[in-house]
């Protein structure tokens, strides 16, 4: 095993015991909250954030919102799902080369 692979490997097991995972995206964005005296409501009026978590599952497109006191915490499961799916990634291509180079 080269050392890369024992890098990889090792992070690849850090991600997995330390971290919560979550597939999907997280998108922003901005609503009006139907209260007449509300600021969002006036024209120009900024409106509120409203952070969701979208992914697609057989096909279809499913989303959650995500309250504010979750918001940080789905961040981080989402960035160490993506960052697992880069060390996999990675992971698969040495292996790949390996037997690449078995062949020839």
């Amino acid at each position: 095993m080269s050392p890369r692979e024992r890098e990889l490997r090792s992070e690849l097991k850090q991600l997995l015991l330390s971290v919560g995972l979550v597939r999907g995206n997280l998108s922003v964005r901005r609503r009006t909250c139907g209260k007449p005296s509300c600021h969002c409501m006036q024209e120009g009026g900024a409106k509120h954030p409203a952070l969701y978590l979208v992914a697609s599952n057989g096909g279809k497109f499913r989303q959650l919102f995500i309250p504010s006191e979750l918001a940080a915490q789905t961040r981080q499961w989402v960035d160490a799902y993506q960052r697992l799916r880069d060390l996999l990634e990675e992971l698969s291509e040495l292996h790949w080369q390996k037997l690449k180079q078995r062949k020839t």
